[in-house]
């Protein structure tokens, strides 16, 4: 399924429960990709995400149930949610 399908079919909804639905399913699928990036970092890891309008890197120093600390070098210290880091040297 594309992402234009899905949204057409999005829009053929006809009931606030058909909506509600689609909904859950959308934040049950965020929940499940930032589970799957909490278990792939580790303390030690490099890793990146987007803030603030620039991509920052730094290493994890500390893997919590939502979110990761990033230490940025030379800047500072990051709590980021998990759904937003990338592992550098992974593929897209």
């Amino acid at each position: 399924m594309t992402v234009q399908t899905a949204i057409t079919a999005i829009r053929n909804c006809n009931t606030n429960d058909e909506l509600k639905q689609i909904v859950d399913a959308v934040n049950l699928q965020r929940q499940f990709i930032s589970m799957q990036n909490i278990r792939s970092v580790v303390v030690g890891d490099t890793v990146e995400f987007e803030a603030r309008g620039r991509t920052v890197q730094g290493t994890v120093t500390k893997v919590n149930r939502k979110n990761v600390k990033v230490q940025e070098a030379g800047f500072g210290t990051w709590n980021v949610p998990a759904a937003m880091l990338k592992r550098v040297g992974e593929p897209a």
